[in-house]
């Protein structure tokens, strides 16, 4: 296992177990990054097929990565960027509905909110769990409900949401549905093609591991051709035969999803690494990573002294992801116990008062022996 751990770092003997915050680059990502600011160092260097393909090649990974076709990728610099794409692009009216999840992470909430001074309901449903299961949607659609959003995986919980049962009801009942997947892209297997999902969003800098102001976002073309959202970029949206005309200029006819790109398409230094670290998880297989990481979840989770501690995350494989929270069984010591970690090297995450550990590919069975043994010191 240290043949994915000598790929990352290094780690000056540190412990680095919040991937769900920030994910580290791979070596591979750190080269094409280096690269890239030769570019720019040697600008020469940039030249234009250089430029025209930094964002073809990053849609031709991410194709790979979740099965769909490159041209249908957009590029955003966030997971909030898909969703503000959604937000304010579909034609929502006064009186339609969005259905939200409260408590989920502000990415997946704030943009809808935007929508109530045009007259738009927006109801954030307080699950009777930690997450809405497919029969609290159901019983929650009001006859104008138009969008669903939800996270794949919850950021506070580790939850795992069933949203293959969700995208049905919602296609039953012809609703669009919006899927956050930052927190499990990278470290489960996605297939859009299989998914009843109609638009995702994802951060690139999380699991899988690209730089921070990374991410990217889809809309089914269908979908894609119903959004009123005003954004024209020269990049995106003129031939080449076009710039070097002195004609009139005119707005092309829609031209797919590229003409939502985010601003600066061609971004070298973030999309370059991006797309060297999403070939590097390919090349290794989201199943094998999968599979490595649930081990190490697994590690945690039979670790740990139920003496102790509480799971916030559910025990159950199939309701898991890799993210596995806790809580030691006195909640008002978690703070200190995160500090203390921090000093000896090991990093977790505090949200809502709880821990959180998110192992990845370049984790070892050692790192979790190491975090559980010091937590059941304390």
């Amino acid at each position: 296992m240290d043949q994915y751990k000598n790929q990352f770092g290094p780690f000056d003997g540190k412990v680095w177990l919040n991937c769900a915050s920030e994910g580290p680059l791979p070596r591979a990502a750190v080269q094409a990054l280096e690269e890239a600011t030769v570019w720019k160092v040697k600008p020469y260097q940039l030249t234009h097929k250089r430029f025209a393909e930094v964002p073809q090649q990053l849609k031709r990974a991410i194709g790979r990565l979740i099965n769909i076709p490159a041209e249908e990728v957009i590029l955003g610099n966030s997971a909030t960027y898909g969703i503000h794409l959604f937000a304010n692009g579909l034609p929502l009216k006064k009186g339609d509905d969005v259905l939200l999840m409260q408590n989920d992470f502000p990415v997946d909430i704030l943009p809808w909110l935007g929508l109530k001074s045009k007259g738009v309901e927006v109801r954030q449903i307080k699950p009777k769990d930690h997450v809405l299961s497919p029969e609290e949607v159901a019983q929650n659609i009001l006859p104008t409900t138009r969008v669903v959003c939800l996270p794949h995986v919850h950021t506070f919980t580790g939850r795992v949401i069933d949203i293959q049962k969700i995208g049905e009801i919602c296609r039953r009942e012809k609703i669009i549905f919006i899927v956050n997947f930052s927190q499990s892209m990278g470290t489960m297997p996605i297939d859009l093609a299989q998914l009843p999902v109609d638009g995702m969003t994802t951060a690139g800098f999380k699991w899988l591991c690209g730089p921070y102001g990374t991410g990217f976002c889809w809309l089914r073309p269908e979908l894609l051709d119903r959004l009123e959202y005003n954004q024209e970029f020269w990049v995106n949206v003129l031939s080449a035969e076009v710039l070097q005309s002195e004609a009139e200029l005119k707005l092309p006819e829609k031209c797919g999803a590229r003409q939502y790109d985010v601003f600066g398409t061609a971004n070298f230094f973030n999309f370059r690494p991006l797309t060297a670290s999403i070939e590097y998880l390919l090349s290794i297989g989201i199943d094998q990573i999968y599979a490595h990481n649930n081990a190490l979840a697994e590690g945690i989770v039979a670790g740990l002294d139920r003496a102790k501690y509480d799971f916030i995350s559910s025990e159950k494989r199939e309701e898991r992801s890799l993210l596995v929270v806790f809580s030691h069984k006195d909640r008002r010591r978690n703070k200190d116990i995160f500090q203390a970690l921090a000093a000896e090297g090991i990093y977790l995450a505090l949200w809502k008062g709880n821990l959180r550990a998110a192992p990845h590919i370049y984790n070892t069975p050692e790192d979790i022996q190491k975090l559980v043994n010091a937590l059941n010191g304390f």
